[in-house]
């Protein structure tokens, strides 16, 4: 331990002179210990040079050398000084240019707004002006503030995408079925606008595979053939649409009516009753005697519309139940017009 008394004692020069150069040494090792450090390997060379500086010191070091010593360890000591500075700032300079390509990186690949597009600009230009350690804590924070509205934006446009992919999918589905309905527009019957026999095979065939109990009204419109060969085929279409009309509003909305073929149509219905309960039903308006008036050239034709019909219970196998019920229209037209 350095006593203060040895420096007080003019006579005791040499315990002064031992204390002196112990106090050169102890300041050498304590700059050696606490210099900043910059680039590791100029760090390590500054503390080997320190520690060479150190070991010349001795009880007969004369004073000259001393001072010598420690003027060269101080002109390292600036040079090292000056050296880890210039690392710093370079360091410094990286990560700014690095936060730098950072922000421009986010504003030309991110969907943000205007607003944290505005803010990152901001952010960019100021870290160009930074030097002290509170203003690149600010920095922080607000690059983090402005990097968290970039994200709660982002998602918001991510949510936004995913809500208009769903609308799309919406919008595609819908235009598939309208396709669809159109496609079965153009299988329409043109005479009585409704479907045509083959989908009323479909029908006929997915009901034999339903456990729900299903009758086939078939109905065969009278005279169609012999008019048309009076009046023509404009004035049998006429008579078959108004026909076709007239059993379609005396069934129920959720039977299926169709064409079938010639001056028939069929109807599906799904009933839990009897047979003659359904007959019962169907008599109550395809009994009703029909007329329409038809303009023939120049006179108007009052025309007498009837029909024969049948109730079938739909029942495999399809292709019997099939030939029976075209053997019943086929039953029904004169065979001068077969």
């Amino acid at each position: 331990m350095i006593s203060l008394k040895s420096f007080l004692l003019k006579d005791n020069v040499e315990e002064l002179d031992s204390s002196f150069r112990r106090i050169i040494s102890l300041l050498l090792q304590g700059i050696a210990m606490h210099c900043p450090e910059g680039d590791q390997t100029d760090y390590n060379r500054f503390r080997e040079e320190l520690d060479k500086s150190q070991k010349t010191i001795s009880s007969e070091t004369p004073i000259a050398e001393l001072m010598l010593i420690v003027g060269g360890v101080l002109r390292t000591m600036e040079e090292y000084n000056q050296r880890t500075s210039k690392f710093v700032r370079r360091q410094s300079t990286e990560l700014q240019h690095m936060v730098s390509m950072l922000t421009q990186t986010v504003i030309s690949i991110g969907s943000t707004s205007e607003r944290s597009i505005a803010k990152l600009q901001e952010i960019d230009k100021s870290i160009e002006r930074v030097n002290q350690v509170e203003d690149i804590q600010v920095l922080k924070l607000r690059l983090g503030e402005c990097l968290e509205a970039v994200r709660e934006e982002t998602l918001r446009q991510k949510r936004e995408r995913e809500s208009a992919l769903q609308a799309l999918k919406g919008e595609l589905e819908a235009a598939q079925d309208r396709v669809g309905a159109f496609s079965l527009r153009r299988e329409l019957d043109p005479s009585t606008g409704l479907p045509a026999k083959a989908e009323a095979v479909a029908a006929i065939e997915a009901a034999l595979s339903s456990s729900q109990t299903t009758y086939l009204l078939i109905a065969v419109c009278s005279r169609v053939q012999p008019i048309n060969a009076r009046f023509g085929y404009a004035v049998g279409d006429r008579v078959l649409a108004a026909f076709a009309d007239h059993f379609r509003k005396g069934l129920s909305a959720r039977d299926k009516i169709f064409r079938w073929q010639g001056p028939a149509i069929v109807a599906l219905l799904e009933r839990n009753e009897r047979i003659d309960r359904v007959r019962s039903e169907v008599r109550e308006f395809a009994d009703l005697k029909l007329e329409r008036t038809v303009e023939v050239g120049r006179r108007t034709v009052l025309i007498p519309i009837s029909a024969t019909w049948s109730i079938l219970p739909v029942a495999a196998p399809m292709e019997a139940f099939l030939k029976h019920v075209d053997a019943f229209s086929a039953a029904q037209i004169p065979r001068d017009f077969a």
